[in-house]
C-alpha cells in the first residue's frame, strides 16, 4: 500500500502513477457510476478536501481527457449538455 500514500515529490509522482495508470488504482475509480466523486473519496483520506478536489478533476483529466464539469462528461453520463453544442462551437 506504500505506493498509495504520498511522501514528497517521489511519493506524489507514485501517488498519480497508481491512480491514473496502474490498473489496481484504476479500477477502484474509472469505471464507476461516478467516478470523479469516487476518486475524490479516495483521495480525501490523504489529502484535504480542497486538494482532493483540485487532484480528482486535475486526474479525471489525465485519465479521461476531459473535466469532469464538461459537456461531453455530461452527456457520458446520460444528461443533455448545458448549451446547443458539446465542444467548439
Amino acid at each position: 500500500m506504500a505506493a498509495t500514500t504520498p511522501s514528497g515529490a517521489e511519493g506524489a509522482r507514485r501517488l498519480h502513477a497508481y491512480w491514473t495508470k496502474d490498473p489496481r488504482g484504476l479500477a477502484k475509480w474509472a469505471d464507476k457510476d461516478d467516478p470523479w466523486t469516487e476518486l475524490y473519496h479516495h483521495l480525501s483520506k490523504f489529502l484535504s478536501p480542497e486538494l482532493a478536489k483540485r487532484t480528482a478533476a486535475q486526474w479525471f483529466h489525465d485519465v479521461f481527457h476531459f473535466y469532469p464539469g464538461s459537456d461531453l462528461n455530461r452527456v457520458m453520463h446520460g444528461h443533455k449538455p448545458r448549451g446547443k453544442v458539446v465542444g467548439p462551437g
